[in-house]
């Protein structure tokens, strides 16, 4: 059984860490190597969940609405897509687009909340790994961790606009995570979700989930 405080103390916990990192730090996601810098939320168990299925085609446009340091849209462009990366905390953006240049793929880092300052665009794919929990925000470094109903309503609320015919949303949930309020939401707007596949963290407490969603 998920025992939700311990998972509030364990969020609670590696963030603080995050916030304590001074230096760059280099992770390697299915063999891509990235800078992820101070002041940057750095890849964890639903990064890789979602970075192993995504399948995008040379041409196709996709939109990372919570890129930290890229990876989401590093993969993309090795697969021949193009595309926008955003993130709310600035450092993140400024991360992302040098590793972008490190990769050489045609993705564009922007400061926004979600599609706030995205142009006017439809897109192929869409990505998102949000906060999975609702608490105090103090810093840019907690909206990855905390906000998640005001996440998926913004989300849930502007993709209809966003996606093209055919096109989909990649989108991480913990099993924790308050799904049915992400159901209720995503079923006023007309969405459909589907679950794709899970993976737990490395000791096997935690559990997310990947959903694909698309327009009914």
């Amino acid at each position: 059984m998920v025992n939700i405080d311990e998972i509030r103390k364990h969020q609670r916990t590696f963030l603080n860490q995050v916030k304590e990192r001074k230096k760059p730090t280099i992770y390697t996601i299915k063999n891509i190597e990235i800078k992820v810098n101070p002041g940057v939320f750095p890849p964890a168990t639903d990064t890789k969940l979602l970075a192993a299925n995504i399948y995008a085609k040379p041409g196709e446009r996709t939109l990372d609405l919570t890129t930290g340091a890229g990876i989401f849209s590093i993969i993309a462009g090795r697969q021949g897509a193009t595309g926008i990366a955003v993130d709310i905390n600035p450092l993140a953006v400024v991360n992302a687009n040098e590793n972008f240049l490190m990769h050489h793929v045609q993705m564009r880092a922007i400061q926004s909340n979600l599609f706030k300052n995205v142009p006017p665009e439809r897109f192929d794919q869409i990505y998102a790994n949000g906060p999975f929990f609702e608490g105090t925000i103090i810093d840019p470094l907690d909206y990855a961790c905390y906000g998640a109903k005001t996440f998926i309503e913004g989300l849930f609320k502007g993709l209809r606009s966003r996606l093209r015919k055919g096109g989909k949303l990649l989108v991480v949930m913990s099993a924790w995570s308050d799904l049915k309020h992400f159901k209720d939401t995503a079923k006023e707007h007309v969405l459909v979700t589907k679950l794709i596949t899970t993976r737990n963290s490395d000791d096997g407490v935690r559990t997310y989930n990947l959903y694909e969603v698309s327009v009914a």
